[in-house]
This record gives structure tokens, C-alpha cells and sequence, in this order.
């Protein structure tokens, strides 16, 4: 069955913590497949935020939405590519839920095997993932989701 994806703005409320910590506030772009926030199952259990995060640096936004359209390298082995990263820094080495991309036959983009992994262990824990996906999208909508989330990145951080 074909999916459709789409990106909706949150906003991860930052907090001050009594012994004088804090958790930054983030605004980021939720991924929506179907209408069901992946964020709500796979990013805000573990304190993640998208990929596509508007208190990041606007250059790293960009450069996961052209690996999440297969324009450019995994960011992890085994073609992996993140969706979800640490909501503090953003940084592979915190973890991050990933998944594997690909097309097929032109027409469709699949997201399967998704997991959370870090870039300074070889393992992907896949087992709390296994009734994630796969996801079908068609190729055209796809690529036109990520046209529109590219423009609202660039539309914030003007």
C-alpha cells in the first residue's frame, strides 16, 4: 500500500531542572506518514528530534533531506541514513533512530529496517523497530514532501 509522508513544525519545550540543568527547545519538522507522527513513536520516547531541526545548523537540515532523497551519502555504514537524532546537539554519537532508503523501479521510495545506532558502535538495535514500517511512498510525492519541508526550513531561518 502507498503511503504518503509529510512534514508538520513542532516545537520540544525546553526546561530549567532545579539542580540548575536544562533541556533546550527545539523546533523541528515532524514526519507524518498516513497522519500518524513518527516523532510521537520513535523520537520523543528517547528525547530525539527529526533530522530536520531548525535549531541546527541550516547547512546540516539541507544535507539530511538531500540523503533522505538519496542525492547524497549515508551518514552512517551500511547506507544507513538518521531520522530522528539527539534533541541537544544533534550528534550521531548520542544515538539516533535510522532506517534504510531506497527506490524502486523508479516509481517508489521505500523506508524499511529501521533501528537506533550511534556512529562509534557497529550494532543497530532493531527489535523495539520491528513493526516500524516499511513505508512505500510514491517517488513523485515524496521528492514533493521534501520540496515543501525545504522551503519551510528556509522560510524559518531567514
Amino acid at each position: 500500500m502507498i503511503a504518503t509522508v509529510s512534514f508538520v513544525p513542532v516545537l520540544r519545550p525546553g526546561e530549567k531542572y532545579k539542580d540548575g540543568r536544562y533541556k533546550s527547545s527545539r523546533r523541528f519538522l515532524d514526519v507524518v506518514i498516513d497522519g500518524d507522527s513518527l516523532w510521537q513513536s520513535l523520537g520523543k520516547p528517547r528525547d530525539m528530534v527529526s533530522v530536520l531541526c531548525l535549531d541546527f545548523a541550516l547547512p546540516e537540515s539541507l544535507q539530511a533531506v538531500d540523503r533522505l532523497l538519496l542525492k547524497s551519502e549515508a551518514d552512517l555504514p551500511n547506507n544507513r541514513r538518521s531520522l530522528f537524532v539527539c534533541a541537544e546537539c544533534g550528534d550521531l554519537g548520542c544515538g539516533a533512530v535510522t532506517l534504510s532508503v531506497r527506490r524502486a523501479g523508479g516509481v517508489k521510495v521505500i523506508w524499511s529496517d529501521f533501528g537506533r545506532e550511534n556512529n562509534h558502535e557497529e550494532k543497530v538495535w532493531r527489535d523495539e523497530y520491528r513493526d516500524v514500517g516499511p513505508f512505500e511512498f510514491d517517488a513523485s510525492q515524496y521528492e514533493q514532501a521534501f520540496a515543501d519541508a525545504t522551503k519551510q526550513l528556509k522560510a524559518e531561518l531567514k
